[in-house]
């Protein structure tokens, strides 16, 4: 939805005052950030790679320290991961 030219005109005024009151906040806000260019289904699955990995590390400390609940912790976290993606798959399918 476009702007109308009175509210273009407002923010251009707005921005043209803050790059004068904080040029250091201006060139902060104009500047993309990193996870910017990264789609939201890409940082979704770097998030499950994530929790998988931690699950892992943490049924591998568990052995070390031969820690049940360590083991335990992280065998639900990696059975979790794999549980909340078969439900997220079902739930697609059924809309």
């Amino acid at each position: 939805m476009a702007l109308a030219d009175h509210e273009q005109r407002e923010l251009d005024e707005i921005e043209q005052r803050l790059s004068l009151e904080d040029p250091r906040l201006a060139a902060k806000l104009t500047r993309p950030s990193a996870l910017a260019s990264v789609s939201n289904r890409a940082l979704r699955v770097l998030g499950v790679f994530a929790a998988y990995f931690c699950g892992l590390l943490a049924v591998m400390a568990g052995v070390t320290w031969s820690s049940v609940p360590l083991i335990a912790l992280g065998a639900l976290l990696c059975v979790g991961v794999f549980a909340g993606l078969f439900v997220h798959a079902w739930r697609k399918r059924r809309d």
